[in-house]
């Protein structure tokens, strides 16, 4: 049977605000994201000059795929690399 296999497919990158530290980290919109680093850092600086008051931070996304194959049986459990 086939090994699973674990490919990174995407890196993307977001900004989170919060109006004080003790708040909670607001959702973020998730159409505003980048897959430039430097492009979200552009874009972070311009959130902190319009919101000086609130404090504001740059998050990491990856999203992973993960390959492998299915038992056509049922009764038969798949396999796992370790």
């Amino acid at each position: 049977m086939p090994q699973r296999t674990i490919d990174q497919a995407s890196v993307t990158y977001f900004i989170q605000s919060r109006p004080a530290p003790s708040a909670p980290w607001q959702k973020p919109d998730l159409r505003a994201t980048w897959a430039s680093k430097n492009k979200a850092l552009e874009q972070l600086a311009m959130r902190r000059e319009r919101q000086p008051n609130w404090e504001h931070r740059l998050m990491q996304r990856t999203i992973t795929v993960t390959d492998e194959p299915v038992p056509e049986n049922p009764h038969e459990r798949p396999q796992r690399r370790r």
